[in-house]
């Protein structure tokens, strides 16, 4: 019985050596700008659309012809375009 008193009466000396911080306690500096990127791409040579986003090819898209391709092409540049815009009416400058 005396034993489990000696035990438990070194614990106290235990516990103030083994008091580590949890990671999400730490302050963690604010982390580098990140960048967002999408690229559409049409090349005639090989008849794709492409759209990439971040760097990784998210849709590829097979054209018949080069007029096709095109438009398609102007058409999601000026739907970019209208989204910019549209945004813009609701940044405060």
């Amino acid at each position: 019985m005396n034993d489990t008193k000696i035990k438990a009466s070194a614990a106290p000396e235990n516990l103030q050596e083994a008091l580590v911080l949890r990671p999400e306690w730490e302050i963690k500096p604010k982390g580098l700008e990140a960048e967002h990127s999408f690229t559409v791409q049409f090349s005639e040579l090989t008849q794709l659309l492409t759209l990439t986003v971040n760097g990784k090819l998210y849709k590829r898209v097979k054209i018949k012809e080069d007029t096709d391709g095109k438009v398609k092409f102007y058409d999601a540049l000026g739907q970019v375009q209208s989204k910019f815009d549209l945004w813009g009416l609701y940044a405060k400058n």
